[in-house]
């Protein structure tokens, strides 16, 4: 005998699954407690009603279309009398607490048949398993992904940008690691100079590349930047470096950087230089000529006085001593042509590299004085700064949501210590110059200090990379593993 109604719905109300018993009509007979709890719907509201009238397609969602879909499954169990298992189904339910509200949810549902002696559909048994949290969950994993994967790209391609520009500066520049000083990097201006090629240059020592060097200082100078961490700038540094097979007496402008890890460590040094025999040269050779010039004046002199007797003669010797004295002005007039010739060059260069850190990917921007005004700012950097930064203007001017945020009491230390600074992931709120409302900010940054030839610090050089998506990006992907660790552990 078949069991009494009142039983079965007993017996059903307690299976541990979230299910409902269904008539070939999709009329709901019978419901478990799970799935009354599961649904959020109080099973009065449940039985002897159509499914789909109980559980509609969210109305306001014209891309609904689930109850299409399940009716289709369900009508198949109906046609074959054989199970079927629906892939995740997007599914929103009416939300209880707010009529005409629907909350999205979704889940993994199997229709099963219930068959008679004959082998008939005379019910249908509809398992569901709410699985929105883990869909949830895989999904924002997802999003963090790939923002964290678009943050690296963007990385990756400004690393690339700036490796550009370290091959199409033009000075010099060379990268060195560890004690023995072995070249990590060298662009090809510094390879010109030093007349190597790459592969003779790059894993190699600088002291076996270059052995003609040795003694002449640079290594006591590169052991002090790596001992202390100080920079070294020296302006027309006498060196003998062998070009062509042949020792050659050469100038330079250069300065010494310490290489730093993330967590501080000075790894190595840095040269940034320039070759300025030709300026050094030329200065000399006008300091010559104006020393024979003047020697050549004082000789006049003397021979006029001895000669004042012999008015003939002292006209012959005037009549030399001017020509002579001709010559020597051609020829300073010449050497101050070539050196006004080489000033040129060397503004030209100014400019080239002006125009370069211009359109360096990072904010760049020059600060002068024990206020910090601003001297040089590139097109990054406007775009970082909301287009608020002007030249003569103090970064306190510019950005005084920062002064409470303590930026500008590190551009105080930098310039009163002459030590720089590094930050990392640094927060920070900046103003909108259009709304007026504060947003939140991550930046890589530095702070160099600017010397003068007596090592005073005249200003700071600020370099500044926004890594906003990145650090959030981590964020939301620790604060996903930490979740997803916590229901494994819950599990």
């Amino acid at each position: 005998m078949p069991a009494p109604a009142s039983d079965l719905l007993s017996v059903f109300s307690a299976l541990p699954s979230a299910c409902v018993l269904l008539s070939p009509g999709f009329v709901i007979e019978a419901a478990s407690d799970s799935f009354v709890a599961v649904s959020g719907t109080p099973r009065a509201d449940m039985l002897g009603r159509y499914l789909f009238d109980v559980f509609p397609d969210n109305p306001t969602d014209p891309t609904a279309h689930s109850v299409a879909e399940v009716r289709a499954a369900l009508e198949r169990v109906l046609a074959t009398g054989q199970p079927n298992e629906l892939p995740a189904q997007r599914y929103a339910l009416p939300d209880p607490e707010r009529p005409g509200q629907y909350i999205e949810h979704y889940w993994q549902a199997r229709n099963t048949p219930v068959l008679d002696d004959q082998g008939r559909v005379t019910h249908l048994i509809q398992t569901v398993v709410n699985i929105t949290a883990e869909t949830n969950a895989a999904a924002k994993l997802h999003d963090a992904q790939v923002r964290e994967q678009a943050a690296r790209d963007a990385a990756d391609w400004q690393r690339g940008e700036l490796a550009r520009i370290f091959e199409q500066a033009p000075v010099a520049i060379a990268t060195y690691r560890g004690p023995k000083f072995i070249i990590e990097m060298a662009n090809p201006l510094v390879l010109a100079l030093w007349d190597r090629t790459p592969e003779q240059a790059i894993g190699t020592p600088l002291f076996e590349l270059l052995p003609e060097i040795t003694g002449q200082g640079f290594d006591d100078l590169l052991n002090h930047v790596m001992a202390t961490g100080e920079n070294h700038v020296a302006k027309e540094m006498l060196s003998t470096i062998v070009r062509n097979g042949k020792p050659e007496s050469v100038y330079w402008d250069f300065v010494y950087l310490p290489l730093r890890e993330d967590d501080g460590t000075i790894t190595g040094a840095m040269v940034v230089a320039t070759e300025v025999s030709e300026q050094v040269r030329a200065r000399q050779q006008i300091q010559d000529l104006n020393s024979q010039l003047a020697a050549l004046n004082r000789a006049l002199h003397e021979s006029n006085a001895e000669l004042l007797a012999n008015q003939e003669e002292v006209l012959k010797v005037q009549q030399l001593l001017e020509g002579n004295v001709a010559e020597r002005t051609k020829q300073l007039q010449t050497a101050l042509a070539e050196a006004e010739q080489h000033r040129a060059h060397a503004a030209q260069q100014q400019l080239l590299l002006s125009q370069i850190l211009g359109q360096v990917p990072a904010g760049i921007a020059t600060l002068t004085g024990p206020e910090h005004r601003f001297s040089f700012v590139n097109e990054h950097y406007q775009t970082l700064s909301g287009h608020r930064a002007q030249l003569g203007m103090t970064a306190a001017e510019v950005f005084p949501e920062a002064v409470e945020q303590g930026f500008i009491g590190l551009l105080d230390q930098v310039y009163a210590t002459g030590e720089p600074f590094q930050g990392r992931d640094m927060p920070i709120q900046l103003t909108n110059p259009s709304t007026g409302q504060q947003t939140n900010h991550y930046f890589d940054f530095s702070y160099q200090p600017l010397r003068n030839e007596q090592g005073q610090t005249l200003g700071i050089l600020a370099f500044v990379v926004e890594v906003t998506d990145k650090a959030l990006a981590q964020q939301h992907a620790e604060t996903l593993r930490a979740q997803l660790q916590n229901g494994q552990g819950a599990a």
